[in-house]
Formats: C-alpha cells, structure tokens, sequence
C-alpha cells in the first residue's frame, strides 16, 4: 500500500519478497544522557559477529547515525538493489529490512528531506487510526533517541494488513531525524506478535534506537 508512505504499510515491504514473520499510554520516557554506543570490546563475540555481518549493508549510505546502535542485535539484514533485498519506493534512496526478536527492523534514506517528511505526513494519519487499532497507542512527539545519535519525531502507528486471505492488525513505531533525509521503524502484528501491548515494542526501541 503507497498509502503510508511507499513503504511505512505495504505488505511487500512489512513482509518482503520472501516474507518476514512468516486509556491512553505516553510516549516512553526520554532517556538522560546515555553512553555512546557499544564499542567491539564491549559486545559478545556473537554481537561482534552480527556487526560486521551487517554493516555492509549500511555502507554508502546515511544511515549509520540511525542504524549503529542497532546493529549488533539485527538478523538476516538486505539492503534495496541486493538480490532477493527490498525494492525501493518512489522517493526512496536507500532501504534496508532486517529483522529483530520477531519485528521487522526497516531502515530508509529518502531523496531528500521532503520526501521522508511526506512518508512522516502520512504515517501520522495511520496513528489516529491506531486509537482504536490498537488501544493505548502514544501520540507523537519531536525527541531524542535513547542513545542520543538523533534528534526527531517519535510516533507510533498501526494498520490493516491483508494476505493469503487472513486480515490483522500491525503496529509501529517510526523514528527519524531531524537533520538528515532519514526514518526507521519496528512493525510487528499485534495481537500474534505482541500480545495486544505496546510495551513490548516500545522496549525494543528503548534499548536500541
């Protein structure tokens, strides 16, 4: 669906070619000043592993500001252009589909500012529909990321999705920055993925982003 934004819903996008997965709530709390992100001493030597598996994929890019912290933790990672890897949307540069615990981790570097500034635009509107998609979904809000690399918008959102004859329910949660034409987000289903809770994802995005 090129409705939210070339990418943030469509099942070929949430799913990928192949198919990944086969009251009011606040915004989680900013977090204080944190440490930089992990040094290659710090990590496992599992974590190291998945490092320099996954950062090719980020390479040439301006991604790696919104990506770094999360890379030791990301599995099966394909970056737009690769073979079996996403395709690109209309004003997309860059993207690349991992996945994370059972979520989708999406990466994307716009044309330009304005470009990901649409998909933002319409990404808001699918969060007034996640007030009753999915109850206690928190309302979007201009933040710095828990590992202090970006600066931006912070919002969550949810939709229908439709396959193989079976509709449910998928939430997000779409992070930016500010500064530079990129955005990255979480999807997961709702209720199979993550119990009918925000918590879980919300979690996810607390330790990595």
């Amino acid at each position: 669906m090129v409705g939210v934004l070339a990418g943030l819903i469509a099942g070929s996008l949430f799913f990928g070619t192949g198919g990944y997965f086969a009251g009011r709530a606040t915004v989680p709390p900013a977090a204080g000043p944190t440490a930089p992100a992990p040094s290659a001493g710090s990590l496992g030597v599992f974590e190291q592993s998945q490092v320099a598996v996954n950062q090719p994929e980020f390479v040439d890019s301006n991604l790696t500001a919104l990506a770094s912290s999360w890379l030791p933790y990301l599995s099966t990672c394909s970056r737009s252009g690769d073979a079996g890897g996403p395709k690109l949307n209309v004003g997309e540069k860059v993207r690349v589909r991992c996945t994370l615990d059972g979520m989708s981790a999406i990466f994307v570097e716009y044309d330009s500012v304005a470009e990901r500034d649409k998909a933002r635009f319409k990404a808001l509107g699918q969060a007034v529909d996640a007030r009753t998609l999915t109850p206690g979904v928190a309302p979007a809000a201009d933040r710095v990321t828990p590992s202090g690399r970006v600066t931006g918008t912070y919002l969550e959102y949810a939709f229908r999705l439709a396959e193989r004859g079976v509709t449910r329910t998928v939430s997000g949660i779409w992070w930016d920055d500010a500064e530079t034409p990129v955005a990255g987000y979480l999807l997961a289903y709702w209720k199979d993925g993550l119990g009918e809770k925000w918590e879980p994802m919300r979690d996810l995005w607390s330790r990595y982003a």
